[in-house]
């Protein structure tokens, strides 16, 4: 009878411990693998709080991105900077000089828990310029490898730039309409996001002579809505544009416009606050695409980007 009762309780001790590691039958511990796809897997830009990286990763430093070695967007050459710095002036025909400008951001851009960081590279080829890139530094295994860039402007200033829910936003002056190639006088914020192997513009805020804001805000729908034939479209704009008249475009992942057209401003009229309710057709668009919904206040003058904002939808 002993030995019956220790056989039945070595069973049962058995089964338990079966039951504990058979698969889907215990609750990971915290840092352990999942099985979920963060958000950076998904081709969906990362929008919300990351999963936790299962091994610590060593964050980018100040110092290792002044010393770094960098493909110029502008130029297309590979140099690497000493405390920030390239010069290189073997003759009137070969000069290059490539410059770290302050400030460095840091933050997670693609969602995987690691922190990144955002430079901005400084090109002069001799001449009177100055061309500034926005260059997105991602953190692989504590180490900078870089990432995509956008053109900044000729001789922008800057005043600040940040990395906030995955966006770099930048706060810099550059060139207006009017604005001689010297002197940039166009106080501008602009968000850029990491979607695909591209660093897209997918907010940009400007303000007048006056000071006042002028931007566009999409109250609905939000970020990764899915749609399905048409999207209704909400929101404001602080100042209204010329002649009420807003305009869309709709680009698919890879940055190919599907469609675009325009709309008019509820305001009280030109230059007033107003706001916009209206439905964007998707016909033609194909379910299963992903898509960027861009609303754009466009200068009168010549064109140039005076406000806009944007949402990311999946149609299905």
């Amino acid at each position: 009878m002993k030995h019956s009762r220790i056989f039945i309780l070595f069973a049962v001790l058995l089964l338990a411990s079966l039951a504990c590691n058979f698969p889907g039958a215990a609750t990971p511990a915290v840092g352990e693998p999942t099985g979920e796809i963060p958000p950076a897997a998904t081709g969906t830009p990362f929008s919300g709080s990351p999963l936790a990286p299962t091994i610590a990763v060593p964050p980018l430093t100040a110092e290792m991105l002044r010393h770094g070695t960098y493909l110029l967007p502008e130029s297309n050459e590979t140099v690497t900077l000493v405390d920030g710095r390239y010069d290189r002036a073997e003759s009137m025909e070969d000069i290059l000089h490539a410059a770290l400008m302050d400030p460095i951001a840091f933050g997670d851009l693609n969602g995987d828990g690691a922190e990144d960081a955002a430079i901005v590279l400084s090109e002069n080829l001799g001449g009177t310029g100055f061309f500034m890139s926005v260059v997105a530094i991602l953190n692989n295994g504590g180490a900078p490898l870089q990432g995509p860039s956008r053109f900044l402007d000729d001789r922008a200033a800057l005043s600040g730039m940040v990395i906030i829910g995955g966006r770099i936003v930048v706060d810099a002056v550059i060139h207006g309409f009017e604005d001689p190639m010297c002197c940039p006088n166009f106080p501008a914020v602009q968000s850029l996001r990491l979607i695909g192997e591209r660093l897209v513009l997918t907010r940009f805020a400007s303000r007048t002579p006056g000071g006042v804001e002028r931007a566009i805000t999409i109250t609905s729908p939000a970020e990764g809505t899915s749609v399905s034939g048409s999207a209704q479209l909400t929101g404001t704009v602080t100042i209204s544009p010329f002649e009420n008249n807003l305009v869309y475009k709709i680009y698919n992942s890879a940055g190919v416009e599907l469609s675009a057209g325009s709309f008019l401003v509820d305001s009280e009229g030109m230059g007033t606050p107003g706001t916009f309710n209206v439905t964007i057709s998707l016909a033609g668009i194909a379910a299963g695409t992903t898509v960027r919904l861009e609303i754009s206040d466009l200068s009168a003058a010549d064109g140039s980007l005076l406000a806009m904002d944007s949402v990311g939808l999946q149609v299905t």
